[in-house]
């Protein structure tokens, strides 16, 4: 088994049992391979480690990716693009929850749990506009 690796940039292209003439490439064996396939399906992205010359598993949180030269980066814009997505979701539902509360409190029900709901949707929302300002 190989590992296969770009000319230019040494950054990891992928695995392959025949060596490839346009990559770099590395032997490995059966073993090393299947760890790095059970990595990836937990989750893990492989990288090749330049200073060590191996390949690295590194778990990615959300809106992390690993750039052209191999290093780990995260994407600002969809972190924003996501939070303001889930914030307006939120808005929404606090809306909608005003709008219940008053609607059991016309009939004289109970609104306790409503109210509850409603207190921690603003505590997400007041959260989640924190972190906005942060980016």
């Amino acid at each position: 088994m190989n590992i296969l690796l770009d000319k230019e940039t040494k950054t990891l292209m992928g695995f392959s049992l025949k060596e490839k003439e346009e990559y770099e490439n590395q032997e490995i064996s059966d073993e090393e391979h299947k760890k790095f396939i059970e990595l990836q399906s937990n989750g893990y992205s492989l990288l090749w480690n330049k200073v060590k010359n191996q390949v690295e598993s590194v778990k990615l949180n959300q809106f992390e990716f690993i750039n052209e030269n191999g290093k780990i980066e995260k994407n600002i814009e969809a972190e924003k693009q996501y939070n303001n997505d889930t914030l307006l979701k939120l808005k929404r539902e606090k809306i909608q929850l005003k709008k219940d509360i008053a609607d059991f409190e016309e009939f004289e029900e109970d609104t306790a749990y409503l109210k509850e709901q409603l207190k921690e949707k603003e505590t997400e929302i007041k959260e989640l506009e924190e972190q906005l300002k942060k980016l």
